[in-house]
């Protein structure tokens, strides 16, 4: 698109694309809705120079929700070529350029264009820019811009003066990420702003609340909250609430009452209730999965049977989550066993020939892609219930489908239990050489170790002279590691905070300049965080005598009443030896941006941020030693040791 033409467009507040795009070509420049657009992308960024294949998909903003389409790109002239009709709904459209998993994020802009409708960007464009660069962004490799978003939503309010008040809180939302030592001012003056206006619609009331609540003053939000249900006895609220109550309710039978209540209202066709009608096999789930928590299986099963739900695709994952947790303590594995074979069955059916529709936010291949890797976690329920069973040869070939077939050893857990069912039912020399394959690649655990050292021990007759085998076999996977981090080191100022931990002890981040510290964000209903959490307390272990290396677990995005009390009891019951922080109001995971749990950020001893990672994948080997080498590269990054 022509540069100069854009910076006109700027110039009339009309433009969303004013962080520059110079790789990306869309025609017509104006599209509206219906259109057929077509783009011509020049690989810029990290995928500049590049002669493989780009991969395209461009995401179309609804009010009801984004649909994801691949873009079938085309080679020509250097260039990439491609086109996409437009969905009449939306009103804005972002793309991901991609090669090899790798985006070209066009410099933390991302590449987007608007919907016009007469010659101006269509009502709700700016503010889907606004989501786009808080949330939707990391999807195609974009870091969330608070000022970007700020930016954007202060364009809708200049293009379209009466969304002010529909906005008002994801606007004051905003400028507290940029400014949140100003939270309560901003807040407080949303709350003036709408008591001057008056309350008039059941809408004001819920904005007033929830502004009430932000504020921390939760009496205040109490007595909006009745003046609401007063005045709108047949409100939304009543949704709301019936809704909170079931999620809420312990007893079981009334449990049952308030879904029925609940599927009645969806199905009435009231309007009001129709925003759950596309979830309502979720809801109904919920008190199946009740009794999976609780350990009670035969009322699991009846509960299955009562719930009303036909979709396999639902049936499979609550059957695949009750066999799990059956196998953890070997309880009533015959019924374990029935259930996980419907689950595996189905899901490798709905892989090879999908049974329900692709779900709009997904790509046709994300959608692929996502049968696959369902099956590969169904077949490792699998592989674990007929390891129980032991079953080990029936148990095997689909592990191993799961494991080396689907996730080429890439998966740490999968890998786990394919070990387990190979040391029962191989040749010691056959999965050997496997296992040792997946310390090489650094995705092994510590019962693969264990697996090795008993065939190492067998072997040698002696258990002399493991620890350097092993280690050797570690070497291989070590040097690649070390390279990958050399690539992927940072240097950002971390954001300062200052937390309360567990003793009541306030420290300030400031304080221990000095040291390398490892700030991981963490919270007690996070499964990846909890699994996590063994390799975390191995890597504390190693370091506990170190006075340069200091660890920092922040619980945070919790909803509990009382935090402190339920992060303590968490590490308590746990036994774990963690320096926890309370971020009770969520302002530090903020301010590092973090967009998931567990993510991990390691400071220098100047302060600054030399490494990030997110997730975790199954391995407390290569969680120990990735953390080891990067304490040690950031231990060194001041004096440019070591790299």
């Amino acid at each position: 698109m022509n540069h100069k033409k854009w910076m006109l467009l700027l110039a009339a507040s009309w433009s969303l694309t004013a962080w520059g795009q110079d790789n990306l070509e869309i025609s017509p420049e104006k599209p509206k809705p219906g259109d057929v657009i077509t783009i011509t992308y020049t690989p810029g960024g990290d995928l500049a120079g590049s002669i493989l294949p780009v991969e395209g998909v461009v995401y179309q903003v609804t009010k009801k929700g984004n649909k994801a389409d691949d873009v079938v790109l085309q080679r020509k002239n250097g260039k990439w070529v491609g086109s996409v009709t437009t969905d009449t709904a939306a009103n804005f459209l972002y793309f991901g350029f991609s090669i090899e998993k790798k985006y070209d994020n066009n410099g933390g802009n991302g590449y987007t264009t608007a919907l016009y409708e007469n010659g101006k960007p269509r009502k709700g464009a700016y503010i889907s820019e606004s989501n786009f660069y808080q949330y939707a962004g990391s999807s195609v490799g974009v870091e969330a811009d608070y000022v970007k978003a700020k930016s954007s939503i202060e364009k809708e309010f200049e293009l379209n003066p009466d969304s002010k008040k529909e906005y008002a809180y994801p606007y004051a939302r905003v400028q507290v990420q940029l400014k949140k030592e100003d939270a309560m001012k901003i807040y407080q003056k949303e709350i003036e702003s709408i008591l001057k206006e008056g309350l008039k619609t059941e809408s004001d009331y819920s904005n007033l609340e929830t502004f009430y609540q932000v504020a921390r003053l939760p009496e205040q939000a109490k007595l909006i909250n009745s003046m609401r249900k007063e005045k709108f006895p047949d409100g939304s609220w009543k949704v709301q609430d019936l809704v909170s109550r079931y999620l809420s309710e312990k007893d079981m039978t009334k449990k049952k009452e308030l879904l029925n209540e609940f599927v009645k209202n969806v199905e009435s066709g009231d309007e009001k209730w129709q925003v759950y009608k596309a979830n309502l096999n979720s809801y109904r789930g919920v008190i199946p999965r009740s009794y999976i928590s609780q350990k009670k299986w035969d009322e699991f099963k009846t509960a299955v049977a009562e719930s009303g739900i036909t979709n396999k695709t639902d049936l499979a994952s609550m059957y695949n989550s009750a066999a799990w947790e059956m196998q953890k303590n070997g309880e009533n594995l015959p019924l374990a066993e029935e259930f996980t074979e419907m689950a595996t069955s189905y899901a490798k059916e709905n892989w090879k020939n999908p049974q329900d529709p692709k779900p709009d936010y997904m790509t046709g291949k994300q959608w692929a892609k996502n049968n696959e890797m369902m099956y590969a976690m169904y077949a490792d329920t699998y592989g674990m219930v007929m390891y129980r069973n032991g079953k080990y040869k029936k148990g095997l070939a689909v592990a191993k489908e799961a494991a080396l077939g689907i996730n080429k050893g890439e998966d740490a857990d999968q890998n786990n239990t394919y070990a387990l069912l190979a040391e029962k039912a191989l040749p010691q020399k056959q999965y050997v050489k496997e296992l040792e394959q997946f310390v090489k690649n650094g995705k092994s655990t510590s019962e693969v170790k264990e697996i090795l050292q008993r065939a190492y021990t067998k072997s040698k007759k002696s258990e002399a002279g493991f620890e350097d085998y092993y280690v050797a076999l570690q070497k291989e996977g070590h040097e690649k590691m070390l390279a990958e981090l050399r690539k992927s080191m940072l240097d950002e100022v971390a954001p300062s905070f200052a937390l309360y931990n567990l003793d009541g002890k306030k420290t300030d981040i400031a304080d221990l300049k000095g040291k390398v510290v490892v700030v991981d964000f963490w919270a007690t209903w996070c499964g990846p965080c909890i699994a996590s959490f063994p390799g975390m307390q191995k890597a504390v272990a190693k370091y506990k005598d170190n006075p340069n290396v200091k660890f920092i677990f922040v619980d945070t995005w919790e909803r509990v009443d009382d935090k402190k009390k339920n992060a303590a009891d968490f590490v308590a019951q746990k036994k774990y030896d963690f320096d926890v922080w309370l971020d009770d109001e969520d302002k530090v995971v903020s301010s590092f941006k973090v967009d998931g749990i567990p993510t991990k950020f390691v400071l220098d001893p100047a302060g600054k941020i030399r490494f990030k990672t997110v997730g975790f994948d199954g391995s407390d080997d290569k969680l120990v030693q990735e953390l080891s080498a990067m304490i040690e590269m950031a231990g060194n990054a001041s004096e440019k040791k070591g790299f």
